[in-house]
């Protein structure tokens, strides 16, 4: 009987080994030359940046959404004035309502939407609420967002995410970013408390850094990984703006791509890297993911594991209608059965752990061996000893370039051929799979709420810095100094000296590619200032040429209650309030261009005053209709794509065409680079 189940559990073993070989062999041989180099980071500055709306479902998240969301807005590299995050509370969840209600108060980019359901119901019930509601809010303040993206309360959003969002949108229509675990820095203090915590580590870096791109070059079904999901404006054009989430399914972000596929949308995964240079000076590379804490204790793992097991392995299809169903390729086909098989395969490890322990007893011990050396069955077991080798080594090779060498040793060396993390790892696959088994025979317990969802923290504020960009991290994504140049210059540089300095003084940047970076650092701001098209406003031209004079900056588009001004240099916040109490002005907005061009400018003003024409940027601004921001993004295009000013702005999302071309026809406005 011993020899029997042995062998039904190798054989068992072998076909489901054979398929894991497959996507490996396909992703290395294949699928890495069709999925590289597909875009150019430096490639994301060089495209409008459009209105991006977050939606963040929430249920009992009070201690997690505050940080998430101030980190959100404090190091994203992008517009505010062109990101909504829209949160959606229950009104019987108090506490996580109150603390969004204190985030909209002080963020005009943060919105409460509340539910007009007592919660908690399905996170999809939660999400297809907030999707109406964003879609009202585009009709009442005539906005087009370019693109959706969904996030969790507890997320770790990466600074370049919504540029690279941003861009991918334009070329596809549903895009799905890596989801990599945080895991505390190994160490042999850290290893046995945060054991489970680390097997989300490994199987997220082995699937997110070779599966789902297999997948994608493939051909094969994306799925989705319910957070940093990207939703390209123009999928709702097509399939209307009806509920979006099935609302009965516990994975509803899996089901809704597959739903797509069926619709002929293609999922994309995108794993892209920026490069860093470390304090010791070594380049890394950080991809472009996002990142959140995963449950630490065995209840809450195997709790969140049976809701993803059941939701797909046994809710969101049926595998004989995919494979009847020809809107469905071969691949996909195959790809949509290995997620199904998941239901099976995660109960073979466990009976396999005891007899391949018996088995490698038995070469060494005088134990009854189980199989006769030399046999059919023998060769078997050996042959799976050798895919369980390279199982391990794929698995190290993923968690060496996502988490570097630290992490794969601790995740596939500790012991070596049987790692503790992954022995654990599949001990909690396999409770989840039998509690999802439970599940689908017996249902869900009467008193067990819809949202099945696990209790989250965040980081520390200390925690979080090492995940803000800084100057040199700019520099290198806008290809403008290489990796070696600048560990070099952070070597030289003295303790006080600002790197920007040293770089200016041995010559490895200019001036302009300074301000350039900077404004993207403090969010001002940068474009290519054209001094023909500056203008005073007002009776008073010489009062107001010394004060700009005074300050190095000039006027690029005046409100009615604002002004514009393009400066070379930062401006703190006492000079901004200073500038808009001597100008007359309730706001100043301040934008970066380059000096040579501030210095022209001035020459003008002092010259000659142009006369006065109707503008569209100051009509818009004067109306109320967009923000100086959006003006300072619109500019910015127009360095790369010298369009009218109304089509970029358009685009962006920030005007509607109906409206553009009624002002357009009404007051006769000339369209010029200031607006």
């Amino acid at each position: 009987m011993l020899y029997w189940i042995g062998f039904l559990i190798a054989a068992s073993f072998l076909f489901f080994s054979l398929d894991d070989l497959f996507w490996d062999f396909y992703y290395y041989f294949w699928g890495r030359k069709r999925i590289k180099h597909r875009l150019r980071i430096e490639e994301l500055d060089r495209v409008p940046r459009r209105l991006i709306a977050i939606l963040i479902p929430a249920w009992n998240e009070a201690e997690v959404i505050g940080p998430m969301v101030e980190n959100l807005l404090h190091s994203v590299n992008y517009p505010l004035a062109l990101l909504h995050v829209f949160v959606g509370v229950y009104p019987n969840d108090v506490a996580t309502m109150e603390e969004v209600q204190k985030l909209a108060e002080r963020y005009p980019q943060v919105h409460a939407v509340v539910n007009s359901r007592e919660g908690p119901t399905s996170k999809a019930q939660n999400l297809n609420h907030i999707l109406e509601f964003v879609l009202r809010f585009e009709q009442e303040r005539h906005l087009r967002f370019g693109c959706f993206i969904i996030h969790d309360a507890e997320d770790v959003i990466h600074p370049t995410s919504l540029k690279l969002a941003n861009y991918l949108s334009l070329k596809y229509e549903v895009v799905q970013l890596p989801v990599f675990p945080l895991q505390v820095y190994p160490s042999w203090r850290t290893f046995f408390p945060y054991l489970t915590a680390s097997t989300y580590a490994d199987e997220f870096a082995e699937n997110h850094y070779r599966g789902l791109p297999a997948r994608e070059a493939s051909g094969a079904v994306v799925p989705s990984a319910g957070t940093g999901f990207v939703i390209a404006r123009s999928v709702l054009d097509v399939l209307g703006t009806g509920k979006l989430f099935n609302e009965e399914s516990l994975t509803e972000d899996y089901k809704l791509s597959l739903d797509f596929a069926r619709f002929g949308i293609a999922t994309h995964f995108f794993l892209e890297g920026v490069e860093r240079v470390t304090e010791d000076g070594r380049v890394v590379v950080e991809y472009i993911a996002t990142r959140e804490i995963f449950p630490n204790t065995l209840r809450e793992a195997v709790k969140q594991k049976s809701r993803w097991i059941y939701g797909i392995s046994f809710q969101s299809f049926s595998l004989w209608q995919v494979l009847r169903d020809r809107r469905f390729s071969r691949i996909a086909k195959y790809s949509l059965y290995r997620d199904w098989k998941a239901k099976y395969g995660n109960l073979l490890p466990l009976p396999g752990y005891a007899v391949f322990a018996y088995f490698v007893c038995s070469l060494f011990c005088p134990l009854p061996p189980i199989y006769p050396r030399g046999s059919f069955s023998w060769w078997l077991s050996v042959v799976l000893t050798v895919f369980m080798i390279e199982r391990q080594l794929m698995r190290m090779i993923a968690l060496k370039n996502v988490y570097g060498w630290r992490s794969a040793v601790a995740g596939c060396l500790i012991p070596p051929l049987l790692p503790l993390r992954t022995v654990w790892g599949n001990v909690v696959n396999f409770l989840a799979t039998l509690r999802a088994w439970r599940i689908a025979l017996f249902g869900f317990p009467r008193s067990r709420p819809r949202w099945q969802k696990t209790r989250h923290s965040y980081l520390s504020p200390e925690a979080l810095a090492r995940y803000r960009r800084h100057l040199g991290d700019l520099l290198l994504e806008k290809r403008m100094i290489d990796p070696k140049t600048l560990a070099l210059v952070l070597q030289r540089k003295q303790e006080q000296e600002r790197l920007g300095e040293r770089l200016l003084k041995e010559g490895f940047i200019t001036e302009t590619e300074l301000i350039e970076c900077l404004a993207d650092l403090l969010r001002t701001g940068f474009f290519e200032l054209d001094p023909s098209t500056l203008r005073m406003k007002g009776n008073r031209p010489d009062c107001l040429l010394a004060v700009f004079r005074r300050y190095s900056v000039v006027p690029v588009a005046w409100g009615r209650d604002s002004v514009l001004l393009a400066t070379a240099e930062p401006l703190s916040r006492e000079t901004v309030s200073n500038l808009a109490m001597e100008l007359g002005v309730k706001k100043v907005k301040v934008a970066f261009a380059p000096p040579e061009a501030i210095s022209r400018g001035l020459e003008v003003l002092e010259r000659e005053f142009p006369g006065r024409f109707p503008r569209l940027g100051e009509k818009l601004l004067e109306m109320g209709i967009i923000e100086e921001e959006h003006l300072v993004e619109a500019l910015r295009v127009q360095r790369f794509s010298p369009r009218p000013l109304g089509d970029i702005l358009c685009e962006m999302g920030v005007l509607w065409p109906e409206d553009l071309r009624k002002i357009l026809r009404g007051d006769g406005i000339q369209e010029t680079q200031a607006g």
